[in-house]
């Protein structure tokens, strides 16, 4: 229990420091705080997938969750870099290379969560 309760911790935790980052950068690029809608829509590749959670909150289901979010977001940011030109372009690779940071993290902790749990080291 009390591991669940630091690991769910350190993940929230986590997210919060990338919220703080990407308002940051936004601050940075346009010298403005960002603007929060909370009635703006958001491409589902970007909504967390707590779906996948069920009636659970096993801690391997939440680390492969935040894994697929991240990746997710990546493959997002991956596909505007593409349709984009120039200085747009360039904002959403650094954005892009930042969720694929983040997805390297978060499969790292899901892996040595499914060792811990399953008592399984993959090769």
């Amino acid at each position: 229990e009390e591991h669940l309760k630091k690991e769910l911790s350190a993940l929230s935790d986590w997210e919060s420091e990338h919220e703080a980052s990407l308002m940051n950068y936004y601050e940075k690029l346009f010298g403005a705080q960002c603007p929060i809608d909370p009635n703006m829509v958001v491409e589902p590749e970007l909504h967390v997938q707590t779906k996948d959670f069920g009636d659970t909150t096993s801690l391997l289901r939440v680390a492969s969750a935040a894994y697929l979010s991240e990746m997710r977001a990546m493959e997002f940011y991956e596909r505007l870099e593409k349709e984009s030109t120039g200085e747009t372009s360039a904002m959403f690779r650094k954005i892009k290379d930042m969720e694929k940071e983040h997805m390297d993290i978060t499969k790292k902790r899901y892996m040595k969560i499914r060792e811990d749990v399953v008592g399984f080291r993959a090769f």
